[in-house]
């Protein structure tokens, strides 16, 4: 069976990305730096925790041999490796998971911030309706 890749790759380039893979989003408006850096904590933490639980399955497969493997200890062992690994290649720049979560979180936000804006906005149906007569018999 070939193996061969039909066109070369370039290791270590980003030439080949979309342009709006590599622009960092503009946060709307009416967020501080502060909520932007908790958005962004809050992004790089779920991807840990994706990657934590991914590498936790890379392990379950795994049977440790004599003298220095086996045991309850060792299992409790390995599910904090899983996640310090996860925590360790997530805040060394992950696999995009962060970035992708961050972007949704921010047009979330800004979907919001427009919503809230036009509703502000918009007319009052109490006051586009005439006003109610009182008839007296």
């Amino acid at each position: 069976m070939d193996f061969a890749l039909s066109a070369p790759v370039a290791t270590g380039s980003i030439a080949g990305l979309p342009g709006q893979m590599l622009s960092t989003p503009k946060a709307p408006g009416n967020l501080t730096s502060a909520q932007q850096q908790e958005m962004q904590r809050v992004a790089r933490e779920f991807e840990a925790v994706f990657i934590g639980q991914m590498t936790q399955t890379m392990f379950s497969g795994l049977k440790s041999e004599a003298p220095f493997g086996g045991g309850h200890a060792e299992d409790m062992w390995r599910s904090q490796l899983a996640s310090e690994m996860g925590n360790t290649i997530a805040a060394s720049g992950g696999i995009g998971i962060a970035d992708n979560v961050y972007r949704s979180m921010l047009a979330q936000q800004e979907m919001a911030t427009r919503a809230a804006t036009e509703a502000a906005s918009a007319p009052h149906p109490a006051a586009t309706q005439p006003a109610a007569t009182l008839i007296e018999e």
